[in-house]
């Protein structure tokens, strides 16, 4: 009976590790990282006591993760993207296989995450390539050249152009059959969009800022945009109409990103802002960049934002929701390993992947260096029947785009 008792607690133990991969998406990028997840798989491979010996290692894996975010010594790798023609990374997006970036040489050039190689290269923008967006089956660009293009993103053949604003095309984004643009002409363009990408059509213009409108971001409620004339605006998704302008910032608005009914900027004046969308109120104005802040993100926990001081800096987000907390308890901790301006950033769980004016890429690793998992070994009395895995896609592709370096602040 204490046999069946042990292979009955392996099952218990397994599933409880299967539900947190299939909810919890920080368990399913670590066991990936650390490549436990395939041994959910072949469970009848490992024995009673695997997954009992398992579930603690992950959990102190985890706990140290975050440590790591907060005092830990990332593990640093970098990506030279040095061009004869100019310098500077404006944009980029990462999934678990590739980087993708857009430069001031006026190409997009695709990266292995693993090894850091560059594996294609993408040619036709006439100018910077300030701004992109992919998913699993096309690239999207915006340039200075101020047309949009499409590309297939396994073959990076140019599939189609374009052409609507008359002035750099800032920032886009898109997702469940809407595109959304922004361009240094002030205005702002919904597109509507099908599987065929040649068929992408301009819905309706968005005008009312003052000045170049360098960053957009959309769910199915509210488009919300940031301009040079220092405001951020809100519209309707679906009727596009205006409902809202968000004021507090003293200089131009770079970045910002909209998620749930927060909105998160960054601007001229040095500052970050915290925003509720429906009623428009400053929740926290966060300080320390000596420069203007050009890329913010954020998650459930911690907002990430890069600077023209060549700073990047990590802010504890819940900290910052709580108005009991000071000020000075909410950054965790400032990096300073770019030379030059920092263009755009993205992050997950375990890394942030950023990129710079000093013309490199940098993935900074919050993975523990420690192996918590070599003392674990498969025992000879495997668990014999185990249930069917089914795993969300975690091949996630982080939406993200570039801002533009013009006309940041330009009130009128």
């Amino acid at each position: 009976s204490s046999g069946i008792n042990a292979e009955y607690g392996g099952h218990l133990w397994r599933k409880l590790i299967l539900r947190n991969v299939n909810t919890v998406e920080v368990w399913q990028r670590l066991g990936k990282r650390r490549g436990w997840i395939d041994h959910l798989y072949r469970s009848s491979d490992f024995g009673c006591d695997y997954f009992k010996e398992l579930y603690p290692k992950i959990v102190q894996d985890l706990k140290m993760s975050n440590e790591m975010w907060r005092s830990g010594k990332p593990n640093l790798r970098k990506i030279d993207c040095a061009s004869h023609d100019s310098k500077g990374v404006y944009c980029l997006q990462y999934d678990d296989e590739k980087i993708v970036s857009g430069l001031r040489d006026n190409t997009i050039k695709v990266w292995d995450l693993s090894s850091l190689k560059n594996t294609m290269t993408l040619t036709g923008h006439t100018g910077s390539v300030l701004c992109m967006q992919y998913d699993e089956n096309i690239i999207i660009t915006g340039s200075s050249d101020s047309s949009i293009r499409i590309w297939d993103v396994k073959t990076g053949e140019h599939i189609h152009m374009l052409i609507h604003h008359c002035d750099a095309v800032l920032h886009l984004r898109f997702q469940d059959g809407i595109m959304v643009s922004c361009s240094k002409d002030r205005t702002i363009a919904v597109w509507s969009m099908n599987e065929n990408p040649q068929n992408i059509v301009m819905k309706h213009p968005l005008v009312g800022h003052r000045a170049a409108v360098n960053v957009v971001d959309f769910d199915d409620r509210y488009i919300v945009s940031a301009s040079g004339d220092r405001t951020i605006k809100v519209w309707g998704t679906e009727s596009c109409e205006f409902i809202r302008t968000l004021s507090g910032h003293t200089r131009g608005i770079a970045c910002l990103q909209y998620h749930g009914n927060l909105v998160v900027s960054g601007s001229s004046d040095c500052t970050i802002k915290l925003w509720d969308v429906d009623v428009g109120a400053i929740l926290r104005t966060l300080e320390g960049h000596e420069e203007l802040v050009r890329c913010i993100r954020f998650d459930t926990h911690r907002i990430v934002s890069g600077a023209y001081d060549g700073k990047i800096k990590v802010w504890d987000l819940k900290a910052a929701l709580d108005p009991r907390v000071p000020v000075k308890d909410i950054c965790m901790r400032t990096i300073s390993e770019h030379k030059g301006r920092v263009f755009r950033l993205q992050f997950d769980e375990f890394q942030i992947v950023s990129s710079s004016h000093d013309d490199t890429i940098v993935v900074f690793d919050f993975l523990s260096p420690h192996d918590y998992y070599s003392d674990i070994q498969p025992h000879l009395s495997p668990i014999s029947e185990c249930s069917s895995l089914e795993l969300s896609d975690s091949n996630l592709h982080r939406q993200d785009s570039a801002n533009s370096l013009d006309s940041i602040d330009d009130s009128s």
